[in-house]
């Protein structure tokens, strides 16, 4: 990566990310308070995943499922195929554990797998992303080794305008609230 990567993508995180907070406060406010109607407490899904540098930390999202996995309400399944139950990680961004173009962000378990790739140690160098070409190029949940190319096309390639054309894309995808198919 080069000085794009480095620094200059952190200060557009930032100031995106603060920008979204204060443009989407509303909106999640309301989003939360009806997911507590709706689900009860807690209103956030909170995970473990993996960051740069092999750095764990908490994932935010709406939480969006019961506990068996359901998705109850038709308000929820919307808010999965716009993506707005990942507004929470918005504070992702601003906390520097994530960025919003990048891959993936890696649960625990598959660490191990990702290391015995080739260049899957290159994968652990990037920052985990909101949106990134393996979210926009493949299923919802692709296998480790396809992911793993979309993230080292993107490494190999990263700069302001692929940002930028991967961030109108999914701006799109939200748009038509194509993230989830039914």
């Amino acid at each position: 990566m080069g000085p794009y990567g480095r620094w200059f993508k952190r200060c557009v995180d930032l100031g995106l990310a603060a920008g979204g907070v204060f443009v989407f406060a509303l909106p999640m406010g309301w989003i939360a308070w009806r997911l507590r109607r709706e689900l009860g407490f807690p209103v956030l899904f909170r995970q473990t995943r993996v960051g740069l540098g092999r750095k764990p930390f908490t994932v935010l999202k709406f939480r969006t499922m019961k506990a068996d996995g359901a998705v109850p309400s038709l308000f929820c399944r919307r808010l999965r195929a716009c993506a707005l139950d990942e507004l929470p990680q918005l504070v992702n961004i601003l906390r520097g554990e994530m960025s919003f173009v990048g891959p993936r962000p890696l649960i625990p378990e598959e660490l191990e797998t990702l290391e015995q790739l080739p260049r899957g140690a290159d994968r652990l160098l990037l920052r985990p992303g909101l949106t990134g070409l393996a979210q926009l190029h493949s299923s919802k949940v692709p296998p480790l080794p396809e992911r793993l190319r979309w993230d080292l096309a993107y490494a190999d390639r990263c700069s302001l305008l692929l940002d930028l054309e991967i961030l109108l894309k999914s701006v799109a995808v939200t748009l038509r609230g194509a993230w989830e198919k039914p």
